[in-house]
């Protein structure tokens, strides 16, 4: 894993656009040769598209195979792939990066000698030979091309979406405790605990082991996970292990809402915990099913404390 990384990371510090051939015949697999040694081949071509600049971000789908071994790929989940910048070694990968264009499709071979001369031996694909004439391969598709400029103006547009969900999400909390008629005060992080049924048992604390089983919900009502069997059939969910979920209260293993909404619950007690997203996954979010800045509410039981 390691040594894929570091060949991939070299695709992201890299510069150098030796003039190509570009009137030479392509040899028997379709490949041109620069006169630096690059190897290029292009699938599909859009001269008139944006081409690629010094200090640009890459955006598209890329694989990296060494002797027939795929050592990354993204191929079918387009992402970052690179940022252009200076290059290693002469006939390296933004030499292949600086020939395309925005929507374009192309495969390069480059040197694995000359990847080789920044690595240790351990850290090349294995199956590699020096002096062989040995290549590395990235099939490359670059679906967008972002400049310094577009850079700044989509990570301040984000910022914005974040603070606007950030200060809609007290109204939204206001708006469900309004619809749902619940009248309990919040502690003073802002977590609301709404007991269902109090239990009889050992009340839960800093260091007490509990298992509970729940439910958990986007204020909308959307189920994101449960470990209740009932409730997942209920919401049409395949799989799952239904069995209680057993954590040490106050070792941060679970989300602070958690953390403080289960002290002071007694076995057998059931309580829903209206739960802000400072104390659950912030601008963060978690996966698709929660989105940044998402207040959560988790139905809980307390099957056990000890």
């Amino acid at each position: 894993m390691k040594k894929t990384y570091i060949l991939f990371a070299m695709a992201a510090t890299v510069v150098f656009f030796a003039a190509c051939n570009r009137g030479a015949k392509p040899d028997k697999d379709g490949f041109y040769t620069a006169e630096s040694g690059l190897m290029y081949k292009f699938i599909e071509k859009h001269e008139d598209a944006r081409l690629v600049e010094m200090d640009d971000l890459l955006e598209g789908e890329m694989a990296i195979v060494f002797e027939g071994d795929t050592l990354f790929s993204n191929i079918g989940h387009p992402d970052l792939i690179t940022r252009v910048e200076d290059d290693w070694f002469q006939g390296g990968h933004n030499e292949a990066f600086l020939m395309m264009h925005e929507g374009e499709h192309a495969v390069f071979g480059i040197s694995a000698d000359s990847i080789a001369k920044f690595l240790e031996p351990t850290q090349m694909p294995q199956g590699y030979k020096p002096n062989q004439n040995m290549r590395i391969y990235y099939d490359v598709h670059l679906t967008h091309i972002l400049s310094k400029e577009d850079i700044a103006k989509r990570e301040a547009d984000y910022m914005a979406e974040m603070n606007k969900k950030q200060e809609a999400e007290a109204e939204l909390i206001k708006q469900y405790l309004a619809n749902n008629k619940i009248t309990v005060k919040p502690t003073e992080s802002g977590l609301y605990v709404v007991v269902k049924k109090a239990g009889t048992g050992k009340k839960a604390e800093n260091g007490s082991t509990v298992s509970v089983y729940y439910a958990g919900r986007l204020l909308n009502g959307k189920l994101f996970d449960t470990n209740i069997e009932s409730v997942a059939k209920a919401e049409g969910r395949q799989g799952g292990h239904f069995q209680p979920f057993a954590f040490t209260l106050g070792q941060r293993s679970v989300i602070r809402g958690w953390e403080e909404g289960i002290v002071g619950l007694k076995k057998g007690a059931k309580a829903t915990l209206i739960i802000p997203s400072n104390l659950a996954y912030g601008a963060s979010g978690a996966g698709n099913d929660i989105p940044p800045y998402s207040p959560l509410v988790f139905d809980v039981e307390v099957v056990s404390v000890n």
